[in-house]
């Protein structure tokens, strides 16, 4: 039987709660309040909030990182006392307590007591493993969920795929949190903030022999490359693993930076107040809660007005256009041949030129697209670089100092200002300029292309693109950035939106991505936007129409699938009975998006989403939880409270 609208219905709360957002730019100043500060030998404890401090070992650091910008505020009430050998920091939530020693935080020197009611407590210490110390945590997200048919592991303890940049939530049953943000990547002062190409002194062979391999504490998760264990100051161990990965840990003389969220089971409090300390999440341009459509197929101009063409004729609401691949030149003869370009990446996979046979008038088909209201977006892969093909070869080669006539390609660099400064202007700019209102960033060539230690190219795409000055301040300076891509680790938060990539059409796809969007938004990544249907095969009309119902109430709105010739997502192709629930149903969706633009502004504010449901009950594995009962925890209970 076809799915009713009103079995969905109930995730109207989902979407109405989750989707809060912010606007502007956020003014940050990374360095701490003075009065907040307390120093103790070799430790430096900076009281944020009453729930939240920060504790470095070895040196202080005052740059903004990747996921810390923002540590000047108001400084809460706390009493600095000493109990024997021990200093003690307290606030009316927090027991802090540090023997100094001469020794890199462990559980010898360190402890901090969270009150979690009046006749309850939990301590945290720097255990040797992180199971004994993120026990309970909610979980969070990571990369991508490309080629995934059903879940992905959520739990960072257990996910050894590094490249899926796995983040746990900033929430926990256990009451408390402890973010590592050692050695991370830092910004620099410039008006576009820029990566330090930083160093870090590597630990000596003695402090690392010292520790007992039963007192060796994880600096970093499973799967922790050697060149950034090493270069964020840790000991790598390939003689002692763990499920065959060598274990990267601290030294007695580590650098340690960390953060302690200490909320308790006040988790709408610790999101807010990470949002404080890390930025606050933006909210996107209201046309991005309207109806996308998005085909990897070659389609020409005709073609794409022939779609835009058929929504408006069956009365259906359409607010962004997506254009795959196809837009730019391809060369798929030659890269089925296996040819390679001069950056040995597969020929015509990144491209930066219209291909003129399908889009002989760019400029005219963008501007008819506008006459229809549309918002456009182009999909990019950007790793090969600036090949000698391209329109703007001559001219970017000149500006990084190539000589055009040796037909040498430009190398994409993307940790290079110079490089990004001119590829932004030279070449993006002007598919701006001609109407391309944001980019699909499709990064999929990678994570380790920046030779700088924890920076991936995912995280530094998203902010690059999210902070172009040539792209959103100058030109557009009353229109709110707006991306698609991947997630890149914690602090990507303040890049919105996300693209989770090409899963594979099953019900248990479906069910999978209703728990991943939630969990997301314990690190405050509440835009997920999903192949409504799947991506990698047809699917079947029943399952589709399913996913269209619960993508009306999840945070975007985006049908898209691979090029199939039996794999479509128009609506109007499926049975009848199917068409009509699809069609009332992305109705409503537009009816909507006033509503929840409204309720964007209070994720700024606020920094919560509707993850808080699945947190009024403690029924653990979180994992096991259904889309039934998520219906019926949503049906009996008020987010708002």
């Amino acid at each position: 039987m076809v799915a009713n609208m009103k079995f969905l219905l109930p995730f109207l709360t989902v979407v109405l709660a989750c989707l809060r957002c912010g606007d502007g730019w956020f003014q940050y100043d990374p360095s701490p309040n003075p009065k907040s500060v307390v120093q103790v030998g070799s430790a430096r404890f900076t009281v944020l909030t009453s729930h939240l401090v920060r504790m470095e070992w070895g040196k202080s650091n005052d740059a903004a990182t990747f996921t810390f910008v923002n540590r000047y505020l108001e400084a809460p009430p706390f009493n600095v006392s000493k109990d024997g050998d021990w200093s003690v920091i307290q606030t009316s939530f927090l027991k802090l307590r540090y023997l100094p020693n001469n020794k890199s935080f462990d559980s010898n020197n360190l402890e901090v007591t969270v009150q979690l009611n009046a006749s309850s407590s939990v301590t945290w210490r720097p255990e040797p493993t992180f199971n004994a110390t993120l026990n309970g945590n909610l979980l969070g997200t990571v990369r991508t969920l490309d080629g995934v048919n059903g879940s992905v592991e959520l739990d960072c303890l257990n996910q050894y795929n590094a490249g899926l940049h796995c983040t746990l939530g900033l929430i926990s049953r256990s009451g408390y949190v402890v973010v590592d943000d050692t050695n991370h990547p830092q910004f620099d002062n410039s008006q576009w903030p820029w990566v330090v190409n930083q160093s870090f002194p590597q630990p000596s062979s003695s402090s690392c022999a010292s520790v007992p391999k039963e007192n060796r504490r994880d600096c970093g998760f499973p799967g922790i490359s050697d060149f950034d264990c090493i270069n964020k100051g840790c000991c790598y161990d390939t003689s002692e693993t763990k499920n065959g990965i060598p274990t990267c840990y601290y030294s007695t003389e580590s650098y340690q930076d960390l953060y302690f969220f200490g909320h308790g089971h006040d988790y709408k409090l610790a999101l807010k107040e990470f949002t404080l300390v890390s930025g606050k999440i933006p909210i996107p341009p209201r046309y991005a809660f309207g109806v996308f459509y998005s085909r990897y197929w070659a389609y020409n101009d005709i073609g794409e007005m022939e779609i835009v063409n058929s929504y408006e004729e069956r009365n259906i609401p359409l607010d962004v256009l997506v254009t795959d691949m196809d837009w730019h030149i391809t060369f798929y003869k030659e890269a089925a041949e296996g040819k390679k370009d001069q950056a040995g990446e597969t020929i015509g996979w990144t491209g930066f030129t219209w291909d003129s046979r399908l889009f002989p008038d760019p400029d005219g088909f963008l501007q008819w697209c506008k006459s229809k209201s549309l918002k456009n977006t182009l999909n990019v892969h950007p790793a090969s670089g600036i090949q000698p093909w391209e329109e703007k070869y001559s001219e970017m080669a000149e500006a990084m100092g190539i000589d055009p006539t040796t037909n040498k390609y430009v190398p994409f660099v993307p940790s290079d200002l110079k490089f990004c400064t001119n590829w932004l202007q030279i070449v993006m700019k002007e598919r701006e300029d001609q109407g391309i209102d944001f980019w699909w960033l499709d990064w999929q060539q990678g994570e380790s292309w920046i030779k700088i230690p924890l920076v991936n190219p995912t995280f530094w795409l998203n902010h690059m693109f999210f902070t172009n000055p040539y792209h959103w301040n100058a030109t557009t300076p009353q229109t709110r950035p707006f991306i698609l891509h991947r997630w890149g680790g914690l602090g990507n938060h303040r890049y919105q939106v996300g693209f989770s990539g090409d899963v594979v059409p099953s019900w248990a796809s479906l069910e999978f991505q209703v728990f991943f969007t939630l969990s997301a938004s314990n690190v405050g990544y509440g835009y997920w936007s999903h192949d409504i249907g799947g991506h990698i095969l047809p699917s079947p009309p029943e399952l589709y129409t399913r996913w269209v119902q619960w993508g009306i109430f999840s945070p975007m709105f985006r049908t898209h699938c691979t090029k199939n010739a039996d794999n479509d997502r128009r609506i109007w192709v499926y049975p009848l009975e199917n068409y009509i629930i699809m069609r009332n149903a992305m109705i409503l969706r537009a009816s909507l998006v006033p509503y929840i633009y409204s309720q964007a502004r209070q994720a700024y504010d606020e920094g919560t989403c509707t993850q808080i449901i699945l947190y009024l009950f403690n029924r653990p594995p979180l994992i096991s939880l259904t889309i039934d009962m998520l219906v019926e925890l949503l049906l009996f209970c008020n987010l708002s409270d």
